[in-house]
């Protein structure tokens, strides 16, 4: 392998593509032509691909208007692997790098062998953490950190974009659906910003939460959150299974209801409480290089940990998704790409 790389084979590889839309089973391992690294790219050799609900819904067919006329339907947005090849005009990748990354476009396309990606959506891969451990930690660490950081533009001036300790004077903040892939990030980013963290999962994973950083623990079994007395600064509702109006009433003055679930309830409510002293936000994360590279260096310092739910090898990638689907994991699944 050369300094730009030199990838050998004979321009194909293996990869996950969903025919049509429906059920785990129009997952497929197939054969498909091998990308390339354009301007500015680096082409990945993918050795785990993370798994978010994102993936299942594009797969069922949740947002067609966006996926009908692709061609190429190979899922995954998580990918950590070691470059194999870099483009023109690329500068502080060599081939070699251990490195992760979050894909943009509908579908990604990280449940492959290979994949060509920005360099500026790159970070080098934390020392400390396996392959599989990486490619848990792109969209669903940058989806909480984006979250937090937008709503607390609100209820603060100048939140540092740095992950500081005390930026949150002890602010109140819940994370709805604190045990999943997004959530588990929430919940030690907020403790890492310096708030009070209540989170609000099922009881089984009430001691988990605790501690990773959740300083009450609500079970959604027994108690309504947004029925309670307490209130707080921001609620972040991960699982977006609760509207801002029903949110409101427990949101202190200046306070913010956040989601990362899009849908016209969600835009709606953004709009209409412009004017309000209590807001609502939809986010949306972005791929960032230079985020992931500041994440790398809380996970390698111990500040932040990545919660693994299970691995799957990339030919059961089907078995991956009905699990998720199940709904009963914590923290991330994982699909582990051996060439």
């Amino acid at each position: 392998m050369s300094e730009n790389g030199d990838v050998s084979g004979n321009g194909k590889m293996r990869a996950v593509v969903a025919r049509g839309y429906g059920g785990p089973k129009v997952l497929r391992l197939e054969e498909v032509a091998r990308p390339r690294p354009g301007k500015g790219e680096v082409l990945i050799e993918v050795r785990a691909a993370g798994i978010n609900p994102l993936d299942w819904r594009l797969r069922r067919g949740e947002m067609r208007l966006l996926t009908r006329f692709k061609r190429t339907r190979v899922l995954g947005r998580d990918v950590a692997g070691v470059i194999a090849a870099t483009g023109d005009d690329v500068e502080g990748f060599h081939a070699g790098d251990k490195v992760y990354a979050m894909l943009g476009g509908v579908f990604g396309g990280g449940y492959a062998e290979y994949v060509a990606v920005g360099a500026d959506a790159v970070a080098p891969m934390p020392e400390k953490l396996s392959f599989e451990e990486a490619a848990g930690v792109p969209l669903a660490a940058l989806t909480a950190l984006r979250a937090l950081r937008e709503a607390l533009s609100e209820v603060k001036e100048n939140v540092p974009h740095a992950c500081d300790a005390g930026a949150l004077e002890r602010r109140q903040v819940l994370i709805n659906g604190a045990s999943g892939g997004v959530g588990t990030f929430a919940v030690q980013l907020a403790k890492i910003f310096g708030a009070d963290v209540t989170a609000v999962c099922g009881a089984r994973n009430a001691g988990f939460v605790r501690e990773i950083g959740a300083a009450r623990v609500i079970d959604y079994d027994e108690e309504d959150f947004a029925s309670g007395e307490e209130t707080y600064d921001v609620i972040f509702d991960v699982v977006a299974n609760r509207s801002y109006r029903a949110c409101k009433r427990v949101l202190r003055p200046g306070g913010v209801y956040v989601t990362t679930e899009p849908g016209p309830r969600q835009f709606a409510s953004q709009i209409l409480t412009m004017p309000d002293d209590t807001q609502a936000r939809v986010v949306l994360a972005k791929p960032s290089g230079d985020d992931l590279s500041m994440l790398g260096t809380l996970l390698d310092a111990g500040r932040l940990r990545v919660v693994l739910d299970r691995v799957y090898p990339l030919e059961e990638a089907a078995e991956a998704h009905a699990h998720g689907e199940a709904g009963n994991g914590t923290g991330k699944i994982v699909l582990s790409v051996r060439l």
